[in-house]
């Protein structure tokens, strides 16, 4: 007897258990019984991705011992394959979309008010009801008024711009969980991965016992105003290392590289600036994280990331939505240039005086030190 029934089940290999200590069904002392089947549809980019692994809590509190397959892009795969509470990672491609058609699910989530998130929504969903976002009659629907207003959201400048309530609070009502506690997105990283950012780490500062400032480069080539400039960083690591006795690693992922290589060059006869960039892997990207006391960082996957871990971290905000992100009860201290008008304009400018540039980076030091003396 196979227990097609278990969460654990992996139809064409055999389970980890199996692997791990020869359990067969139906005798195997690990079987993990599901009730509802349920598909989350999200596609967006990686930070969007994780912070949404927020609301898995309160879709697991909805349902009857649920299994969890959550459908994404390629990138997000290894991200979302360490989100605890998923049971399945469905990667794009034609055979996910065969399993979205065929799978029978309880209910579908698709909290992404795009196109392709709502085609796809509708193909699994069959009789099934959707949360978010489906097609009627080739058009975008949104399942209950709290989705119409995020449509609305996102159709409108104005309304972006005034939004006062955080990412995590919108879904949740549209969840019909609204006014729930919103929970970190919860990780589990590899051991072998936690061991191996801590040995990088420690040997680009040999012998030192000094407390880490951790800053993210990186701000996504959609909206470079997210992060401060080279010289901005310079900046800051200049009135850090004036203050205190700390050691600053530049963190980020390939598309970084030249950012940070700049940075590291005006630094080059201080041992306590060194980079530790990651690739491609999102395991080792957090993991990194961990190896820092407090993070520096724009609106990106580096926030979202360091939620994750519980990091302290102070985050600079101009094109995109400051009230829009959550801060986890402090854990977040969000930072923003005084006197204007436009922050949350979601592009990018051409002028001399910009977000960024106005952002005092004397303050931000300060700010870093005064939270990684709280840490």
């Amino acid at each position: 007897m196979i227990r097609t029934d278990c969460r654990h089940f992996r139809a064409a290999k055999p389970c980890v258990f199996n692997k791990i200590d020869g359990s067969e069904c139906p005798g195997c002392q690990h079987v993990a019984p599901f009730g509802e089947r349920i598909l989350v549809i999200k596609l967006d980019a990686i930070g969007d991705v994780l912070r949404s692994a927020c609301l898995l809590p309160a879709i697991i509190a909805r349902h009857d011992r649920p299994y969890i397959a959550w459908l994404t892009r390629p990138e997000s795969a290894e991200l979302v394959s360490m989100m605890r509470g998923v049971d399945e990672t469905l990667v794009l491609a034609p055979e996910a979309v065969a399993r979205l058609a065929g799978g029978g699910w309880s209910h579908v989530y698709s909290l992404s008010n795009d196109l392709p998130s709502a085609s796809l929504a509708t193909l699994a969903a069959g009789a099934a009801p959707v949360s978010g976002f489906f097609l009627r009659g080739g058009t975008l629907v949104p399942s209950n008024e709290a989705a119409r207003a995020w449509l609305e959201l996102a159709a409108f400048d104005r309304l972006k711009k005034i939004n006062r309530e955080t990412y995590q609070a919108r879904m949740l009502a549209i969840l019909d969980a609204a006014g729930q506690a919103v929970p970190p997105p919860a990780l589990d990283i590899p051991a072998a991965v936690r061991s191996e950012a801590a040995a990088r780490v420690a040997s680009l500062f040999p012998g030192s016992r000094r407390r880490r400032v951790g800053i993210n480069a990186g701000s996504g080539a959609r909206w470079p105003k997210k992060m401060l400039d080279e010289d901005g960083i310079v900046r800051v690591i200049t009135a850090l290392l004036a203050r205190a006795d700390v050691d600053i690693l530049l963190l980020g992922a390939e598309a970084e590289r030249a950012k940070t290589e700049a940075v590291l060059a005006r630094f080059a006869d201080e041992p306590r600036v060194a980079a530790a960039l990651t690739g491609g892997s999102i395991g080792r990207f957090v993991a990194t994280l961990a190896e820092v006391h407090v993070l520096l960082c724009g609106d990106t996957l580096a926030l979202h990331g360091a939620t994750a871990i519980g990091l302290p971290t102070v985050a600079v905000f101009g094109p995109t939505s400051l009230p829009e992100i959550e801060d986890f009860g402090g854990l977040v201290s969000k930072v923003a240039a005084d006197g204007l008008d436009c922050l949350g304009c979601y592009g990018d400018c051409d002028k001399q005086r910009h977000c960024m540039a106005l952002l005092d980076t004397t303050r931000l030091a300060e700010t870093l030190l005064a939270r990684l003396g709280a840490a």
